[in-house]
């Protein structure tokens, strides 16, 4: 997965720049509505899928946050 996919499926921009706190709440909202629990059976599978990709943006946007820090501290972001 690449940032810009990534950041489309969390909502955002191709080419914006998200703060990590935004980041988490653009998840927040997207795994909840998109939870395989809350849609019938015939649903599931799509919804499975969904909250799959999600959750890997997320993971993504969250490790490039964590592993690409510069000095003091500040998240430096390369896609």
């Amino acid at each position: 997965m690449q940032g810009d996919e990534a950041k489309v499926l969390l909502g955002f921009p191709p080419n914006s720049r998200p703060t990590l706190s935004q980041v988490k709440a653009a998840y927040r909202k997207k795994v909840w509505e998109s939870h395989p629990d809350l849609f019938p059976l015939h649903e599931k599978p799509g919804a499975e899928s969904k909250f799959k990709l999600i959750s890997e943006a997320y993971t993504y946007l969250q490790t490039a946050f964590v592993t690409n820090t510069g000095l003091f501290g500040r998240p430096i972001l390369r896609f």
